[in-house]
């Protein structure tokens, strides 16, 4: 049976975007100062669809983007977006519900990857998670995992990448009748290279699904 969420709980904490953002910082390099370039900036799109204010923008570490990185997180979460959900009861993960300690995941990876490597390494990384089982649609999936990648060169040479990601649940506006998103974790890592950026990620993926029936305070 599916879990039914009323949305009137929402507002009690049960959607805790700014409370569940968890900013990462990885490895550091001499790109850092020329990555200033173009860095984010807090818009009115930004507490639209992120549910960032103004006022905790640079506490959350939005700051820390560029602003190509910001955008994408954006566009992404504005697609699945509806207003005033709060009206509305949702249903969220698929009809059968997956074994005891196992989650079912959707991966997109887009950005500077033309070549697909980093999002096999992605893919690769988080098979190798235990509890983890990843799946090729949205209506499989207990959680989906968005990451854009973005190259980061020195001249012509590319020197590592940063990738951003937010991760979600999967659900149904019972209402309407179309698919939305609620937002758990929302961050960056910096600068890895390779596998090292797709152990990060999955790293993350692990603590984020342990989070979702941890407790809420």
């Amino acid at each position: 049976m599916k879990r039914f969420l009323v949305l009137f709980l929402v507002a009690n904490g049960m959607l805790a975007t700014q409370r569940g953002f968890a900013q990462k910082t990885g490895h550091k390099s001499g790109a850092s100062a020329a990555n200033r370039a173009g860095t984010a900036a807090w818009t009115p799109e930004v507490q639209q669809y992120l549910g960032v204010e103004q006022g905790s923008f640079r506490m959350v570490g939005l700051n820390r983007l560029s602003k190509a990185q910001l955008d994408a997180l954006v566009n992404v979460a504005r697609q699945n977006f509806v207003a005033d959900p709060r009206k509305h009861a949702i249903a969220c993960g698929p009809a059968t519900p997956a074994p005891q300690g196992r989650y079912r995941v959707l991966l997109t990876v887009s950005g500077d990857d033309p070549s697909g490597q980093r999002a096999t390494e992605i893919r690769q990384a988080i098979a190798a998670t235990g509890g983890i089982d990843l799946v090729d649609s949205v209506a499989a999936a207990d959680r989906t995992l968005h990451v854009v990648i973005q190259e980061q060169t020195l001249g012509k040479r590319t020197i590592g990448y940063t990738a951003s990601y937010v991760t979600v649940t999967p659900c149904t506006d019972l209402f309407r009748k179309i698919e939305v998103e609620l937002k758990g974790q929302l961050g960056t890592y910096t600068d890895p290279k390779g596998t090292d950026l797709a152990n990060d990620l999955a790293r993350m993926l692990k603590q984020d699904l342990a989070g979702m029936n941890a407790p809420q305070p």
